[in-house]
């Protein structure tokens, strides 16, 4: 009997399913599609999760304290009950986000970061898809909606879908026919997002995709034309930053105007100079995790009331940093600030070192994310689909820089040619564990 007899008849026969992959897309497809799971999202989401924690548990168990200080920013939500008005309801959401990034944590160490980007593609896809068939259109300002709650919601899962479109359409490995999917939902998206009418979310998504085009662009340079480029493109901010501060008052009044738009970006401006003077009340730890939206709270009553919100639910102060900046302080927003700028930064420099459609996906994905944050409340909150990639961003950032880094010390022990640099971490091999 040969060799590659004594394989084929050791390999299992039969249908084999890799019961992780189905559980991380369990997991990821309850969150994104929502509105068709509704009240089972968050059950489904945690059974799938819990089961792939389960799945492996002592692999899980190490993977969770190898990135224990991912899970520092929960856990002080959790804390925040101790001073937290609400207690009871800081508790339950605090205890529920700890869980939700623990179940990112695991997902990251089992599936590979271009696994994920197919992923995405395929479950926004689906909601893309279901959206054309079945969407409707607001009948107070004729935007599109979608299958999705409102149209921020919708421009959300647009924007990301553009970015996977791009991303799988330049990763030559992809199956062939995902590819011409890609093709397809490139051309679809770009009039839905416009049909959504979220000015705020086509402007951040046009930045995003340009910094994806660059990262395959930077593919055909070398390393130092790579070095050249981005001392350009600082310079080139730093030129955008000079002049937004001088002109940027007059010229974002004038966008304004183009798109519409009041002023006061209906009415958000009023209720961002509030959530100032409630942080200026309680600046280092906040009224407590998720404790201002409140039914019964007055401040929250009030706000309730001058925006006509009768649900009394489903209202934020649409910017991630005074809305958490409100519930958790100071100590809070720096923990938060930390996790979004490390995964920025490890991703963009991941892309530096090594272009390629996954890191561009992730680079562009949380230069989005930061970008939304200041008019939207984007991450971090329980069941959040957008939280989680963060954190999976963040983890790949962290092991492509640690294979970076042991490159590097191998590079430095050698006396011969130079190696090639690959990710060395299981996490790169382009499956799912």
């Amino acid at each position: 009997m040969t060799a590659l007899q004594a394989e084929l008849q050791a390999r299992p026969r039969g249908l084999t399913i890799n019961v992780a992959a189905v559980l991380i897309f369990g997991a990821l497809a309850v969150l994104i599609l929502n509105p068709i799971f509704g009240p089972l999202s968050a059950l489904g989401f945690l059974a799938c999760g819990l089961a792939l924690i389960g799945l492996r548990p002592r692999t899980s168990l190490n993977h969770l304290l190898t990135y224990w200080y991912v899970l520092i920013l929960p856990a002080y939500c959790l804390a925040s009950m101790l001073w937290s008005q609400f207690p009871a309801v800081t508790l339950r959401h605090g205890l529920q986000l700890l869980i939700t990034m623990a179940i990112a944590v695991v997902i990251a160490n089992r599936i590979s970061p271009v696994m994920l980007m197919r992923y995405l593609f395929g479950i926004y896809g689906i909601g893309v898809v279901g959206s054309l068939l079945f969407g409707r259109v607001r009948d107070d300002i004729g935007a599109w909606v979608g299958i999705f709650g409102s149209k921020n919601a919708f421009a959300a899962v647009i924007s990301v879908f553009i970015l996977a479109s791009f991303a799988v359409l330049i990763d030559r490995s992809s199956p062939r026919l995902m590819r011409l999917a890609a093709v397809g939902g490139l051309v679809i998206s770009g009039p839905l997002l416009v049909l959504a009418q979220s000015t705020g979310a086509i402007i951040v998504m046009l930045v995003a995709l340009a910094v994806a085009v660059l990262i395959f662009v930077s593919r055909r340079v070398s390393r130092v034309q790579r070095v050249v480029l981005a001392c350009f493109g600082a310079l080139a901010c730093a030129l955008v930053a000079i002049f937004l501060n001088v002109y940027g008052d007059a010229l974002f009044s004038e966008l304004l105007d183009y798109s519409g738009k009041d002023t006061t970006l209906t009415g958000r401006t009023d209720l961002w100079d509030y959530g100032r003077h409630l942080i200026s009340q309680n600046p280092l730890l906040g009224v407590g995790y998720q404790a201002f939206w409140v039914q019964g709270f007055n401040p929250a009553e009030a706000l309730w009331a001058d925006f006509g919100i009768q649900a009394r639910s489903g209202f934020n102060f649409h910017n991630t940093y005074i809305s958490n900046g409100v519930e958790i302080g100071i100590i809070g927003l720096v923990l938060q600030i930390a996790i979004l700028l490390a995964a920025l930064m490890l991703n963009l420099v991941w892309a530096f070192r090594s272009p390629s459609p996954a890191n561009g996906f992730y680079a562009s994905f949380m230069v989005m994310v930061v970008g939304a944050s200041f008019v939207e409340v984007a991450v971090f909150f329980q069941f959040s689909v957008t939280s989680i990639l963060v954190i999976c961003a963040l983890i790949y950032g962290i092991q492509a820089d640690a294979a970076w880094k042991a490159w590097i010390s191998s590079f430095a022990g050698r006396s011969n040619g130079r190696p090639a640099y690959q990710p060395q971490s299981p996490a790169y091999q382009g499956h799912t564990s």
